[in-house]
C-alpha cells in the first residue's frame, strides 16, 4: 500500500484533522461507556470498523488542484490506518463533475482492498465543468444512498467532500 510522506505544512494541516478523527472515534458508539474496560477486552477480539467515502470534484477547475487533493485524500486514509490498534477500514470514492460532462458521478463502493481504491483514486482526472457550480448535491446524495454502508451503529461512518465550487441550486429536478 502506498504511503505518502508529509511535508511540515501538510503535517500542520493534518494535525487538526487527526484530532478531529480521534474525537470522532472517542465519541462514537465504538467507545466504551465504562471507562474503557470493555474496550480493552473486546479490542483483542474485534477491531474497530471505520467506513470512509471521499467525494472528489473532478471538474476542469480542479486542474491545478486535483493531484494535491488526491494526495490529501490518501494521507487521510493513511492517517486512519496508522491508528493503534489498526481499524478495519473500508474506503469508497465518488468523483463528480456536472451535467453534460462525461459523467455526473463515478461511484466506487466501499472496499477493504486499499490498493484497488488507491489505483481508482489515481485515475481521476480533472475535466469538464464549465460553469462555477457543480453537481455537489448529486454526489453527496449518492454518497448517502448508493454507497454500501454497514447498517451497524458500531461502525464509524465518515464522508469527506473535496472540491473548489459550490453546488448547483438552479437545477429544478436536482436532489436537495
Amino acid at each position: 500500500m502506498p504511503i505518502i510522506a508529509l511535508t511540515k505544512q501538510e503535517k500542520l494541516i493534518m494535525k487538526p484533522l487527526a484530532l478531529l478523527l480521534t474525537a470522532c472515534l472517542a465519541l462514537s458508539p465504538l467507545a466504551a461507556k465504562d471507562g474503557g474496560k470493555k474496550a480493552k477486552k473486546s479490542s483483542k477480539k474485534e477491531r474497530e470498523t471505520i467506513e470512509v467515502c471521499f467525494v472528489l470534484d473532478t471538474t476542469g477547475s480542479m486542474g491545478g488542484l486535483i493531484e494535491g487533493a488526491k494526495q490529501k485524500v490518501w494521507s487521510i486514509a493513511n492517517e486512519i490506518l496508522s491508528t493503534k490498534p489498526v481499524p478495519n477500514l473500508r474506503i469508497g470514492l465518488i468523483g463528480y463533475r456536472d451535467r453534460k460532462d462525461a459523467y455526473v458521478t463515478q461511484v466506487h463502493d466501499l472496499s477493504e482492498d486499499i490498493d484497488d481504491i488507491y489505483a481508482k483514486l489515481m485515475k481521476f482526472q480533472a475535466q469538464g465543468g464549465g460553469d462555477t457550480p457543480e453537481s455537489v448535491n448529486q454526489a453527496l446524495h449518492e454518497a448517502v444512498t448508493k454507497i454500501g454502508w454497514d447498517k451497524s451503529k458500531k461502525v464509524l461512518k465518515l464522508v469527506f467532500l473535496v472540491g473548489d465550487a459550490p453546488p448547483h441550486m438552479d437545477y429544478q429536478d436536482d436532489v436537495k
